[in-house]
């Protein structure tokens, strides 16, 4: 009797560590799509060129994590984030195929947004409740010349926690999008108050407000 009750555990340890190996398998593939406020900033008086690459403009992450499934997040509405903080930020904003494009439009820099570094975390990984998201952005301001005026990083996180969705705590997307999402808000609040604040950025602002 006791070893039937002792085979019978045994079969039952499996069957749950087979069912949660193929919980941990399943894939996530996410698009963010996110609208954000116009930062309440005071607005620098120039006029400014943004130019985006094409991993900035198409940037889609996917990673393999093996057992953990093929995690897919999709960022290219990024672009229409930056958009709207840019044109919060300046007194004009100019799209611009190239840094070299600029000649006779009329503009005072071209700023050159790029992404440098992507990581997620997932709570199979760390034993945690939270997917986390983190973004390094490396923003370059150029002269209408096209000379670097100055080059700095901006890093961005983002995190949610799966026990928020009740239901869907076995679905990955819904937190893994919001881990993202948040991760996107929070490199557009950065850039709207790190750009006057870097001090070479903030003494060619003056410079060519005076001239």
């Amino acid at each position: 009797m006791e070893r039937r009750q002792a085979n019978l555990l045994l079969i039952l340890i499996c069957v749950v560590n087979i069912h949660w190996v193929a919980g941990c398998s399943s894939d996530a593939s996410v698009t963010i799509t996110t609208n954000i406020p116009n930062p309440l900033i005071e607005q620098v008086p120039i006029n400014v060129a943004i130019y985006y690459n094409d991993t900035m403009s198409q940037y889609v992450h996917s990673e393999d994590l093996g057992s953990y499934g093929n995690h897919t997040i999709d960022l290219r509405s990024q672009i229409s984030v930056f958009n709207r903080i840019f044109h919060a930020m300046f007194e004009s904003v100019i799209p611009v195929d190239s840094i070299d494009s600029v000649q006779g439009r009329g503009a005072d820099a071209v700023l050159a947004p790029s992404i440098e570094k992507f990581q997620f975390a997932i709570p199979e990984q760390t034993r945690k409740d939270f997917y986390e998201v983190w973004i390094q952005y490396r923003f370059e301001l150029y002269g209408a010349d096209g000379s670097l005026i100055h080059s700095w990083p901006v890093t961005a996180y983002g995190k949610a926690n799966r026990l928020n969705y009740g239901g869907m705590q076995s679905e990955k997307s819904p937190a893994l999008r919001e881990a993202a999402t948040w991760a996107l808000r929070d490199a557009a609040a950065s850039i709207s108050f790190s750009f006057v604040r870097q001090d070479v950025v903030r003494q060619w602002i003056q410079q060519r407000v005076a001239s």
